[in-house]
């Protein structure tokens, strides 16, 4: 880890309208909603101080949310890294279906507890998915920039805070158990973040922030 202290924003992009209940054409292309767009703009308005850079995924959702942002750091560098969402059962499974539709297929895939399962071309393995979260960690705690702001997804954003709090860990049945335990005991709302302050003596996780977040029927 880089002897600099860096100071991250984790924040998860504004609400979309697959989060909103309406089916998904694909895992990466839904837009964000009017409360979405809200959200993004308070994760701007309730930062103390304008990241130097900002890092977004490629999915339509979090670029989105990082370019209101940046509305509010016109300084700030914008940078797509591999920060996109856990995408595990395959774009057929998205083709026209809910987020509740997905159920059972979510449930299947979490309970077999597969690493190295790939439900369908094109979609990542758990094994893929926490060597991808590893090296943007290890970019994060390496970057010249001490204030950063990383624009993800709700996974992602977890599986980075679990590797701080968890260290290293194959990735095996077991660590795909407790991942999941850990994830689905932890909300982490649209448009919500967390700062971590990276020092050499480790990384300091802060509390969920969610004050800044605009009301749901907010005109």
């Amino acid at each position: 880890m880089s002897a600099v202290a860096h100071r991250l924003i984790l924040a998860r992009h504004g609400e979309s309208e697959a989060n909103a209940g309406a089916a998904a054409p694909d895992p990466e292309s839904s837009p964000l909603t009017a409360l979405g767009e809200r959200q993004a703009a308070a994760i701007a308005l309730a930062l103390d101080a304008p990241p130097e850079l900002i890092v977004t995924s490629r999915f339509h959702r979090a670029r989105q949310t990082a370019a209101i942002a940046r509305v509010h750091f016109p300084l700030a560098r914008l940078e797509e890294w591999p920060v996109h969402e856990f995408h595990y059962l395959g774009a057929t499974a998205y083709d026209g279906t809910t987020y509740r539709q997905r159920r059972p297929a979510r449930e299947a895939y979490w309970r077999d507890s597969d690493p190295e399962r790939i439900c369908e071309a094109g979609a990542e393995s758990f094994t893929a998915f926490l060597a991808r979260v590893g090296g943007v960690r290890e970019r994060l705690e390496n970057a010249s920039e001490r204030r950063i702001l990383v624009v993800a997804h709700k996974k992602f954003l977890h599986a980075l805070a679990w590797s701080w709090l968890e260290g290293a860990r194959q990735a095996d049945a077991a660590a795909m158990r407790d991942f999941r335990a850990f994830d689905r005991s932890r909300p982490f709302p649209n448009g919500a973040w967390m700062e971590v302050e990276l020092s050499p003596a480790g990384a300091l996780l802060s509390a969920l922030h969610t004050a800044h977040l605009p009301p749901r029927n907010a005109a």
